[in-house]
């Protein structure tokens, strides 16, 4: 089994917006599937399971991502794989990592604290605007973290969409490729 862990903040007000493209991710692919979530309260999360995949959306904010990880872990022998959002990678691009620090992503920081390892393959998905108009939004005195909890603008979806199926691509090839092959294939 393979642990993939979406991270994002839970609430409708929050559905859409950049910092949850993780969640995103897992709910289309589970869509994809015919997959439901459903609440298993030990693992503070919300879960859906097929094949070798147990998809996986904690029901803390961000910032306590690591509870759920914890959890997991704790009771099953299984590699851990984290979506996230990542401000550094340009819209519709996404980067494979392992072993890497936080990079400066809150819920990054709570895995890694709560696991006692950085140790885990990442699937970082940019949210960085591409777009002119756009970009003034991270900077001060707006900053990043409001524009993280920004919706994508209209003419950023088909490069969302994009990435969200790259994304995909590289779930459903977990069980099949090492983690050296999928960054060679994707980075």
């Amino acid at each position: 089994m393979i642990i993939v862990i979406g991270l994002g903040n839970p609430g409708k007000a929050h559905a859409g917006q950049r910092h949850n493209i993780g969640w995103t991710v897992l709910d289309a692919l589970a869509a994809k599937e015919g997959l439901h979530f459903n609440e298993r309260k030990l693992f503070h999360a919300s879960i859906a399971q097929f094949g070798e995949l147990m998809l996986v959306k904690p029901d803390t904010f961000m910032n306590e991502s690591g509870i759920a990880a914890r959890q997991l872990v704790r009771n099953y022998d299984a590699p851990i794989v984290v979506v996230y959002d990542d401000i550094s990678i340009n819209v519709g691009e996404i980067k494979i990592s392992f072993g890497r620090g936080d990079g400066g992503h809150n819920g990054v920081t709570s895995t890694i604290a709560h696991l006692g390892t950085k140790d885990f393959l990442r699937i970082r998905i940019g949210i960085r605007p591409v777009h002119e108009e756009l970009l003034p939004r991270i900077a001060p005195p707006h900053g990043f973290e409001s524009f993280m909890l920004s919706n994508f603008a209209p003419f950023e979806t088909d490069l969302r969409d994009k990435a969200i199926d790259k994304a995909i691509e590289i779930i459903e090839q977990l069980p099949f490729k090492t983690k050296e092959e999928l960054m060679t294939q994707y980075n």
